[in-house]
C-alpha cells in the first residue's frame, strides 16, 4: 500500500514523514475516545505545539463508558412493521473494513429531537427512505447534545 501512496509524487522527506506517522499510529494502537492511546497522542501533539511556541490549554473530564454484553436496534414503522437493523459499534468507530472498504446505500433519518425537558422526541425522525426490501442500508441521523455553556470557566476562545 505504501508503494502506491509513494507513487503519488511524494518527495523523500514526505515519504519518511508518512512512514513515521504510520509507524507511530500502529505503535500506539487504536485511539478510542479517552483511552490511554488517545491521551498519549494528545499530549504528543500538545508538546509539539509548545515547542513551536504556542500556548496549550487542556480540559480534563471523566468519560463514563458502558460495555454492553448485547444490544440491538429495531425500527418500528407506523404501519406496525418492525425491522431489525444491523448496527455498528457502540462508539463512533467503524472498525476494520479492509482496504476495499464497505459500500452500501445510505438513508438520512433526519434529526433526533430533544424536548424542552431533555427527553427524546422521535417524531422528528424520518424513516421514509428505509425499505425492508433493501437490506444493508446504512441509516444515519443527527443526535444533538444539550448545548454547553462555553462562557463558563475553563473554556476559552481558540483565536
Amino acid at each position: 500500500m505504501l508503494d502506491w501512496v509513494y507513487a503519488q509524487e511524494l518527495d523523500q522527506r514526505l515519504q519518511q514523514l508518512l512512514s513515521d506517522r504510520l509507524y507511530q499510529t500502529n505503535l500506539r494502537g487504536p485511539r478510542w475516545t479517552g483511552n490511554d492511546n488517545q491521551n498519549t497522542l494528545t499530549e504528543s501533539v500538545a508538546t509539539s505545539m509548545r515547542l513551536a511556541g504556542l500556548t496549550v490549554d487542556t480540559l480534563n473530564y471523566t468519560l463514563n463508558r458502558w460495555d454492553p454484553r448485547w444490544w440491538s436496534l429495531t425500527l418500528n414503522l407506523r404501519n406496525g412493521t418492525s425491522i431489525s437493523l444491523p448496527t455498528t459499534g457502540y462508539w463512533p468507530y467503524s472498525g476494520n473494513s479492509g482496504l476495499e472498504g464497505v459500500t452500501a446505500p445510505m438513508a438520512d433519518g433526519g434529526t433526533f429531537g430533544i424536548n424542552p425537558d431533555q427527553t427524546a422526541d422521535n417524531s422528528t425522525l424520518d424513516f421514509s427512505q428505509v425499505q425492508p426490501q433493501a437490506p444493508g442500508t446504512v441509516l444515519f441521523f443527527d443526535n444533538p447534545s444539550p448545548t454547553r455553556n462555553y462562557l463558563a470557566p475553563g473554556y476559552t476562545l481558540l483565536f
